[in-house]
């Protein structure tokens, strides 16, 4: 059984200069420059059979290269199959002395109920799931998503605006660094081999430290390098760990805190993509500055290769 979405009065296909936002309610919403496709958001939710909500449990926004013809992320399906594209979730959602994982979808699934189209985005309109589907939803979440063409070498900007919060009393928003937050998930055709990322600052370590202001993940799909740039903003949750060290190419933010009906739980994050291999400290903090509204010298950084899997201990003879 899919369930129903509302799509807003607005025209489902709005024209801007950023982008062009085309809405196939109950699918999906493309997002296009110069008459190419450069992201979509899945929303389907099919609970129909098992697989058909393992599928689409949860939405996410898949990105390509400019051109429109290269998938960059990952959905369903392959290894992790819960990584999928740009998401959002968290493993650990207290609300009424209850937890429920809303990373994993385990027994609850993140449902989009509408879809506001804009000039240069659009809203989603998303009920977390509690227990059951016909029980009110632990949290409602406002999603609101801005496409722009940023400066070169990035060809699209996509920033994410998400505000959560529960109906009554609070929920604890919480998980670690693995199995939380805002994260981008390159596709299942990545070479592991060459995932490297970049760190503003001298040696940082990436496991101990927190409230980085941006991560850069160079990565390989298909033979064909590209640059995921994630911006922090400055207005998000203090203590912020991130998860930027996996060879698959898993990364991002991981906030915690608490949220009520009166003080919701808000995230803003901005993930800027090139084509090519971008760790120019100066094109790095500059994106930082024009989304942070701060002029912040070009800092020293880190540069990492991916941490490579162990290798397995021989079998015991």
């Amino acid at each position: 059984m899919k369930t129903p979405l509302v799509v807003s009065a607005l025209l489902a296909l709005v024209t801007a200069s950023a982008a062009d936002i085309k809405v196939t309610p109950n699918e999906a919403v493309d997002v296009a420059q110069d008459g190419k496709v450069v992201a979509r958001f899945m929303m389907a939710h099919d609970v129909s059979t098992p697989a058909k909500r393992l599928e689409t449990y949860k939405p996410f926004l898949h990105v390509f290269d400019a051109s429109g013809a290269l998938r960059l992320t990952k959905g369903p399906g392959f290894s992790f199959p819960h990584h999928r594209g740009i998401m959002l979730g968290f493993m650990k959602i207290t609300v009424d002395g209850k937890t429920y994982d809303r990373w994993h979808m385990v027994k609850g699934d993140q449902v989009v109920t509408a879809i506001h189209p804009t000039t240069d985005g659009f809203v989603a309109a998303i009920d977390w799931q509690g227990e059951s589907a016909t029980a009110k939803p632990i949290l409602t979440e406002e999603r609101i998503f801005t496409f722009t063409k940023p400066a070169a070498p990035f060809y699209v900007g996509i920033e994410m605006k998400s505000t959560l919060k529960p109906d009554h009393g609070e929920a604890k928003i919480d998980g670690d660094p693995e199995h939380a937050g805002a994260q981008f998930r390159p596709s299942e055709k990545i070479d592991a081999t060459k995932t490297t990322y970049v760190y503003p600052g001298k040696d940082v370590l990436i496991h101990k430290v927190r409230d980085l202001t941006w991560v850069a993940e160079v990565f390989t799909v298909e033979g064909k390098t590209f640059t995921a740039l994630l911006l922090n903003h400055p207005s998000n949750p203090k203590d912020t760990a991130f998860s930027a060290y996996r060879d698959y190419g898993r990364f991002g933010a991981f906030p915690k805190g608490v949220a009520t009906p009166e003080t919701p739980f808000k995230l803003r994050y901005q993930w800027l993509i090139a084509e090519g291999d971008v760790r120019d400290a100066a094109a790095l903090q500059q994106a930082y500055n024009a989304f942070a509204g701060v002029n912040e010298p070009t800092p020293v950084v880190t540069v990492m290769l991916a941490e490579q899997p162990k290798p397995k201990a021989p079998a015991k003879k």
